[in-house]
């Protein structure tokens, strides 16, 4: 099962390796052309043949393939993607080969150690020769024998803990996937989802180095990714539990009924972790933030998304209609995201004179959620999907990894209403040159939408986060943008306040507002502006005070 060597790569393993993608992604928009898919390509060899998956020794992320495939999506030419890898692949450290190859023997010895990651790129090489792509996430990533080993004690954190400090280490896979702020999860789906490989051992690049980049992270999260998520971890075990539920509290089997979000749980995170309770020392790294939390917090944030989950999944008795619930559960969790980062960052805004707090970290739960779509959503998914049970496990362990991330970037309000008020539902370039009045024609003088103004200016700008952001909000409005004020406004009073007038304006209003913080690249002279890092400062009273402002 392990590859020689990968000198040994001839050129016909390199056109499988590097297809033209199948598709441009969840986003379908012209532009992309046979010339930027061989551009595309071209600089993706490049980054494969030449950088690891870390540019430094703290384990930061190279987001080459990243930028490239979504500014790809987003319609990209061949000029501007040649460009833009230009400004990126500057401050990428070199690959180099590991110490020793990696086995089956010695998979879960070497996880969590980056010195092994082209071992790893070549051990899920050779199974992805044989096997498809659904085929390795399944087993590497969901199964339950590659999170916790049967033969070691697992019953809870506590255990998983005190196994690997005896040096018994239990695989974590799911963990890995969900940790260095979400990036191998990131790197992984953006395979899946532009159909890299293609047909089962094409295309190996980010599924492979997904897969790879997950192994090399360490498990610093296991209090959200518990045993308890494994414990219904086949189709089976599910449906037994929901029956078995029904059974016991003796009722007949109910009709189904079609439940929308409430965004209750975002309401039950904010009332549940006020700040000046989480023992967080605000001078502490974001990391440092963001493991306290976990080591404070992790197992009631658990609780929560566990129960989130039974009551999505009540008054379910069939595969089908636990899909139909599955569709509302992602998009709760794609909309939260959203909310999180857009009417949580504008709250977050600070006294000064800037309109928004476009919070690098919390960006993160935008443009991880549009894979969702592709890895969760069956209708999205490419390739054949992967069981219900792990779908939804997968949920689960997204949902409390995006909550957590919130709650150490200081778990801002969030002021529905206010938000509404304060922003636009379209922002548009500036007007053309009015026709002289003698013009037999004349051009409309309305404004037009959003989203030409928002795309041009965001492949034109240089940020590797940014064009990710833009295109989750393009396809979220593609698939909600037609939610009408009050469509969420029922489903009880323990709901998030104000949602009632969310509408599907959200994902321009957020855009437009991250453009606003970044720049608008296509038509300003202006510098371009940054993501915002200093985050928050906790004090004792519990108000939100923004640290740039202090």
């Amino acid at each position: 099962m392990v590859s020689q060597d990968k000198g040994r790569e001839d050129s016909e393993l390199l056109d499988q390796l590097y297809p033209v993608p199948l598709s441009t992604g969840v986003v379908s928009l012209p532009g992309p052309t046979d010339a930027s898919a061989r551009a595309l390509l071209n600089v993706l060899l490049h980054n494969r043949e030449h950088y690891h998956i870390f540019f430094n020794d703290r384990g930061f992320h190279n987001h080459v393939t990243h930028h490239m495939l979504a500014i790809y999506g987003l319609g990209a030419s061949p000029e501007i993607i040649e460009d833009a890898y230009r400004t990126t692949h500057d401050y990428l450290k070199p690959a180099f080969k590991s110490p020793e190859p990696i086995t089956d023997q010695n998979f879960t010895k070497h996880l969590g150690d980056a010195q092994y990651y082209s071992a790893f790129l070549d051990y899920f090489s050779e199974y992805l020769r044989d096997h498809a792509p659904n085929e390795a996430f399944e087993r590497f990533v969901l199964s339950s024998p590659y999170n916790f080993d049967p033969d070691l004690p697992a019953n809870d954190v506590q255990d998983i803990k005190e196994a690997e400090k005896q040096g018994n280490k239990h695989p974590e896979m799911l963990n890995r996937l969900m940790a260095g702020l979400l990036h191998p999860f990131i790197h992984l789906a953006y395979g899946i989802e532009f159909g890299l490989p293609g047909q089962v051992a094409e295309g190996l690049l980010c599924w492979r180095s997904g897969l790879a980049c997950a192994a090399v992270h360490k498990n610093q999260q296991t209090e959200l990714v518990p045993p308890s998520f494994f414990a219904k971890h086949t189709d089976s075990s599910l449906f037994a539990s929901l029956t078995s539920k029904l059974s016991i509290l003796r009722v007949a089997t109910p009709a189904f009924e079609d439940i929308r979000p409430t965004f209750a749980f975002h309401r039950r995170i904010r009332d549940k972790f006020k700040r000046n309770a989480l023992g967080v020392d605000s001078s502490e790294p974001e990391d440092a933030k963001y493991l306290a939390v976990l080591t404070n917090s992790g197992d009631a944030i658990v609780t929560l998304v566990s129960e989130w989950a039974d009551q999505w999944l009540q008054g379910t008795h069939s595969h089908e209609q636990i899909e139909k619930r599955l569709e509302g559960m992602v998009e709760e969790v794609v909309w939260g995201n959203v909310i999180w980062f857009g009417i949580g960052g504008w709250q977050a805004r600070g006294n000064g004179d800037r309109s928004f707090n476009a919070d690098f970290f919390v960006a993160h739960l935008v443009t991880s959620a549009i894979f969702l779509l592709t890895l969760v959503l069956p209708s999205e998914h490419p390739y054949p999907p992967v069981p219900l049970a792990s779908r939804l496990t997968l949920l689960k362990a997204y949902l409390a990894t995006s909550a957590a991330w919130y709650i150490s970037r200081g778990n801002w309000a969030l002021p529905v209403k206010e938000f509404y008020v304060a922003t636009h539902d379209r922002l548009t370039a500036p007007p053309a040159t009015p026709a002289p009045p003698s013009a037999p024609r004349k051009p409309l003088s309305a404004p037009g939408g959003p989203w030409e103004r928002i795309i041009a200016n965001t492949i034109a700008h240089p940020d590797e986060h940014l064009c990710k952001a833009v295109r989750s909000f393009v396809a979220f409005a593609m698939r909600w943008g037609g939610r009408p004020v009050d469509y969420y406004a029922g489903g009880g009073d323990d709901g998030l306040e104000g949602r009632e007038v969310l509408d599907g304006t959200l994902f321009s209003r957020v855009a437009s507002l991250t453009l606003g913080q970044l720049g608008w690249a296509h038509e300003s002279g202006k510098n371009l502006g940054e993501w915002n890092h200093d985050g928050v400062v906790w004090s004792n009273d519990d108000e939100v005070t923004n640290s740039a402002y202090l």
